[in-house]
């Protein structure tokens, strides 16, 4: 079952899935919370569906879970420093907490199931009849280098961390906490200089690699249908 959620996720149309998350990234911080919660849930079946298949899949999930408990734990605390009562402080993070995952959970699903090349042939196809074809490809690419460093960080990230617990076993919290982010950022700016390698060596860096062929399929049509009118009974209530 799990196979078949990721494949189909992963067959639909590259535009209708950049269309989802462009509506329901901010629909996220304006619905109502239990709307919102029942969205998060159901990205979360999806993102550990596409993620079951990924070296490091589910441990991106986990840490995106943690970053979520961590905010979460900070604006508790910022709550009941400026004298809000518990009961307050605690259903404003819980609230958070349930936005912030559902925001999160929506980019990764997007990442995961998508081609950064497929979701910025998308993003040309959207914007070519606004700004020209010349700035919709340049567009493209920064949005697709953008999409495709999200699972990049969380697996870099989750490297290291397992580099600095085989070499430093005792390394205290205080030196984890200094050593981990200095050698994150490292490697990110070494993994940037790569990619731009790599975008000129693919010919990524011209118009005629960004023109779409896509094929719209009657599954689309029917996502397009339901998601149309779940988000128009979530705004209507």
């Amino acid at each position: 079952m799990t196979r078949s959620v990721a494949a189909r996720v992963r067959g639909l149309d590259p535009r209708l899935k950049l269309g989802t998350g462009l509506a329901l990234g901010p629909a996220t911080w304006l619905l109502d919370p239990a709307w919102v919660g029942l969205g998060a849930a159901c990205l979360l079946v999806v993102v550990g569906s596409l993620a079951s298949d990924r070296p490091l899949g589910r441990t991106m999930v986990r840490r995106l879970l943690f970053f979520v408990l961590l905010w979460t734990a900070v604006k508790i605390g910022l709550d009941l420093v400026s004298g809000l009562a518990l009961r307050e402080a605690a259903l404003a993070g819980l609230l958070l907490a349930v936005r912030l995952a559902g925001l999160v959970l929506l980019g990764l699903a997007l990442a995961l199931s998508t081609s950064t090349r497929a979701l910025g042939m998308a993003a040309a196809w959207a914007l070519r009849p606004v700004i020209g074809r010349e700035r919709a490809w340049r567009t493209a690419l920064s949005l697709a280098l953008m999409v495709h460093f999200l699972p990049l960080c969380l697996a870099t990230m989750e490297q290291v961390s397992a580099a600095f617990r085989q070499r430093c076993p005792r390394g205290g919290l205080f030196r984890r906490l200094t050593v981990v982010p200095l050698a994150v950022i490292r490697n990110l700016g070494q993994k940037t200089w790569s990619q731009t390698l790599a975008v000129a060596g693919r010919g990524l860096d011209d118009a005629s690699a960004w023109e779409p062929d896509f094929a719209w399929a009657l599954a689309d049509t029917l996502w397009l249908a339901v998601l149309g009118a779940l988000l128009l009974a979530a705004f209507s209530a």
